[in-house]
């Protein structure tokens, strides 16, 4: 068979053979490519794991996560591969790929019924639903906020939650989006994941607590909007 074989790609013309040599190759690469990509960001998370010494636990060779505390509070850290139709069915409309997915709760009920999705940059009203407006022309040019649910209260991005929101973003290894979504504060950070190794991980951590405290502030503040 393969005496056929190389019997056969000898006698084709030679842009013929460059063709067969270029197929093989790409086959070669569609099926060794996303093993070694999958591989790479097991290593990547296990280091961070390894860094803070927290055993893993793994649901598939997709999906694996640790625990930790910072600054009092828990986290969760999550490797997870995202693709449309995944994390929330046919209408997820986040970052796919390999995720790198800090989480931490928020404390009391507002923010059960009150989803958020603030991510840097501006995009057209053809994107979904307008975005929220501030007032803050140096922070509304910067983010963009969507927000559904029931609002945790009126005037709820007030100057300091705004401030909490840019310190957050101004961390390094923060390149992804913030969510609020089932009471919980995430950011979902896309491959490379650049930015975030064993030892900027508890810098970013430390950093989404005081935004986490800023928004159980903000939605149990009862005062006039600033």
């Amino acid at each position: 068979m393969w005496e056929d074989v190389s019997s056969g790609f000898l006698a084709a013309p030679l842009w013929a053979q460059i063709g067969m040599v270029l197929f093989a190759f790409t086959a070669v690469v569609m099926f060794v490519s996303p093993s070694l990509t999958r591989r790479r960001y097991t290593a990547k998370f296990a280091a961070l794991a390894d860094a803070a010494g927290a055993p893993t636990t793994r649901r598939d060779e997709f999906t694996e996560w640790f625990a930790i505390e910072a600054d009092g509070r828990r986290f969760e850290v999550r490797r997870e591969l995202r693709v449309r139709g995944s994390g929330g069915g046919s209408s997820y409309r986040g970052p796919t790929g390999y995720l790198l997915i800090t989480s931490t709760p928020l404390a009391g009920s507002r923010w059960e019924l009150h989803q958020l999705e603030i991510v840097p940059g501006r995009l057209p009203s053809i994107f979904g639903a307008a975005p929220l407006a501030t007032g803050d022309e140096t922070f509304d040019a910067r983010f963009l906020v969507r927000q559904d649910g029931d609002p945790v209260r009126e005037g709820w991005l007030d100057p300091a939650t705004r401030a909490a929101v840019t310190a957050f973003f101004d961390t390094p290894g923060v390149t992804g989006s913030v969510w609020v979504e089932a009471r919980e504060l995430r950011h979902l950070a896309s491959a490379p994941w650049t930015g975030i190794d064993p030892a900027s991980l508890p810098v970013l951590l430390r950093q989404q607590a005081a935004l986490a405290s800023a928004l159980e502030r903000t939605a149990g503040w009862r005062g006039p909007t600033a």
